[in-house]
């Protein structure tokens, strides 16, 4: 590299005017070989001679921790002092691309100390000096290995002006990218080809890219089984002539990976076997990466454990038979909780819940919860009440299969009806892929049903649950990405009252697309269908029909008020539903974030859709206050076709998104 510090120097008293000038490369230079072409092997370098014989090294890195590393030590270079005596305007010319500006700027201390000016006029040729090969770092590290920067510092005048002029010339792209076997031994398996490492030959010569692909490289000899492979050399060839660079992966492969003994860390109460259970893999068999991650989230799925690590050891085991370590943290085994809602028809609703999350030893869970809803808003008799209780146990008899027991005592004082109930239920549970969940049981319902279209019904009934749900979202409460569906089948069989028989149907699907990839600007949308067939409206319990409206159904609508109404302009609910909704969520900061919405549906006597009635839709906006347990939700929603029955406005409050 040549460099070249000119000084005017004088006669002005103590103002003086500096001139550096800096060249990525010599103008002539003499190559070491022929074509021009450098070589290097991590990190990448260029080698080139004056005719003066100025012997000039140029190191062009090729990692962006090396860039960081300069841009460290360019901190500790300029740390702010005392006196603060010669402050100073910086600019910088010749680079138009927003992105480069930005890390030009981010890179020099020139930039980034701007607000801590050095103590004289010296500290900032000494600042101006460093930041020349920190500035050509940055540009070779995204393509320019034959920039040129002149930074021009004049003290003549107060403040002081600094300009930085950045020719980048053209950038360099990929030539040819090759890996290869350590010692000329050929890999296992098909070739790994530039575009496994995501480089594309003609593509920009990052560094960045240069550094990822070695990752990529490993990866996927790790795919083919062998967990220790890594570079063992990286060499990179820059051509000046032809403004290309060529990249070669030297990899050790290292021997095929089976997997050995399996030794369980950090269990207190949990019994070993469960964990051992839920290892998919048998020793001796060869490894998958795999297999690995799919035994921390099935361990992780217990419940049981904040915190699951499962890993080879650091070394490969007597020919690739390698031990395999699972460290686990168990979470506190009773925890309590509660939450509230409130909306402007119903009032304020709480809830709280206690839970042993290992019963026995064998990761069985506990819940016990009360409720109360409808407080406020209504006559003290209309307040709500449940009390459920809920055991699950893991793998029962087999593994991946849950028993499910519930009993809940519940009293309900919808405008539709009054119910009072105890209902008791049954249920297998089976996960069958990673999103895939089925479940089946029975269920025992003992109620006494009140509403204006069938009077009071004591009865009971009894009920065959079938549910599939298959969840692809990245997170329960507050998913940015992917989509569900639920699909939820229950015969009957009434024991009393009309004695009737039908079943309950009912689908619902939401996806959630994340536009920018980092959760602040995410499309979300929601559509349910169902249906109630097999006996006449007025035979079927009223607490059994659909009904729409509210915070979790059509907002801007009261609790279950969409849909046939009596005389009185009561609810009555219908035997078919139909429900969309869609909603944009824009994070405004990291925990603040506005949602408008838009939802509409209805609710038809008949057992199919027959639109007699047209969809009632409601829009509105929301707020959400992201935590660490969930968004909390306030929305506010008008119906855009109200009937007279209807409020001119709904207030929401709950955890949770919408959908």
């Amino acid at each position: 590299m040549m460099a070249e510090s000119q000084g005017t120097g004088v006669a002005r008293g103590n103002l003086v005017r500096h001139h550096y000038v800096c060249h990525a490369l010599p103008e002539r230079r003499r190559p070491l070989t022929s074509g021009h072409r450098t070589s290097s092997s991590r990190p990448i370098r260029s080698r080139a001679h004056t005719r003066a014989g100025f012997r000039g090294r140029l190191r062009l890195s090729c990692g962006v921790a090396g860039l960081a590393a300069l841009l460290a030590v360019g901190g500790m270079a300029a740390l702010p002092v005392s006196a603060q005596q010669t402050p100073y305007e910086v600019t910088l010319t010749g680079v138009e691309d927003t992105s480069l500006r930005d890390l030009l700027q981010g890179t020099a201390t020139l930039f980034r100390l701007n607000e801590q000016p050095p103590p004289s006029p010296i500290g900032l040729r000494r600042r101006a000096d460093a930041d020349r090969e920190r500035l050509l770092t940055a540009l070779r590290s995204v393509g320019f290995y034959d920039g040129k920067v002149e930074i021009v510092v004049d003290t003549t005048v107060e403040p002081a002006k600094v300009n930085v002029a950045v020719e980048t010339g053209p950038a360099y792209t990929f030539d040819r990218i090759t890996v290869a076997g350590a010692g000329g031994v050929a890999l296992e398996g098909a070739p790994i080809t530039a575009a496994d490492l995501g480089i594309l030959v003609g593509e920009t010569a990052l560094a960045a890219k240069v550094v990822d692909a070695e990752s990529r490289a490993t990866n996927r000899l790790s795919e083919r089984g062998f967990a220790f492979a890594h570079i063992a050399e990286r060499k990179a060839v820059v051509d000046h002539e032809t403004r290309t660079m060529d990249v070669t992966y030297i990899i050790d492969p290292g021997p095929l990976t089976r997997y050995g003994d399996v030794t369980v860390q950090g269990l207190d109460q949990v019994t070993e076997q469960l964990v051992r259970n839920r290892v998919p893999w048998k020793p001796g068999e060869e490894y998958r990466p795999e297999a690995i991650e799919e035994a921390r989230s099935s361990i992780s799925g217990l419940g049981t454990f904040s915190s699951v690590r499962v890993g080879l050891d650091r070394e490969p085991g007597p020919d690739g038979v390698t031990p395999v370590t699972i460290t686990v943290a168990e979470r506190p085994r009773r925890a309590i909780g509660a939450g509230f809602s409130y909306s402007t028809e119903d009032g304020f609703g709480t809830n709280v819940y206690w839970l042993h999350r290992n019963l026995f030893g064998g990761a069985e869970q506990l819940r016990v919860s009360a409720t109360l809803a409808r407080i406020g808003e209504n006559d003290p008799t209309d307040i709500e009440a449940r009390l459920n209780t809920n055991f699950r146990k893991p793998d029962f008899l087999t593994l991946n299969q849950s028993l499910i027991l519930d009993a809940t005592l519940l009293r309900e004082r919808p405008d539709a009806y009054d119910r009072d109930a105890i209902v008791l239920s049954a249920l297998l549970e089976r996960k069958l892929t990673d999103g895939l969940t089925v479940s089946g049981g029975v269920s025992l319902e003992q109620s006494s049903v009140t509403d204006n279209l069938g009077g009071t019904i004591d009865s009971t009934l009894f009920g065959v649950p079938l549910h599939v749900s298959y969840d692809g979202t990245n997170d329960l409460l507050n998913p940015t990405r992917g989509f569900r569906t639920d699909l939820l089948v229950t015969p009957y069989k009434q024991i009393g009252g009309e004695g009737s028989i039908f079943s309950i149907a009912r689908l619902t699907n939401s996806a959630y697309y994340d536009f920018a990839g980092d959760g602040r600007f995410v499309a979300a949308g929601r559509f349910s269908l169902g249906s109630v067939f097999g006996s006449s409206t007025a035979a079927i319990p009223a607490d059994k029909r659909f009904y729409a409206g509210g915070g979790g159904s059509i907002r801007g609508y009261g609790y279950q008020d969409v849909g046939p109404l009596d005389s009185e302009g009561e609810p009555t609910g219908g035997r078919s539903l139909i429900e969309v909704g869609a909603e944009m969520r824009v994070k405004v900061t990291d925990t603040i974030g506005i949602v408008p919405f838009i939802d509409g549906g209805n609710v038809y006597d008949s057992p199919t859709l027959d639109f007699s009635e047209e969809l009632r839709w409601g829009a509105g906006i929301g707020a959400r206050y992201y935590t660490a347990f969930g968004p909390l939700r306030v929305d506010v929603a008008v119906p855009l076709n109200k009937r007279p029955t209807d409020s001119s406005w709904q207030l929401y409050i709950s955890i949770g998104q919408a959908f």
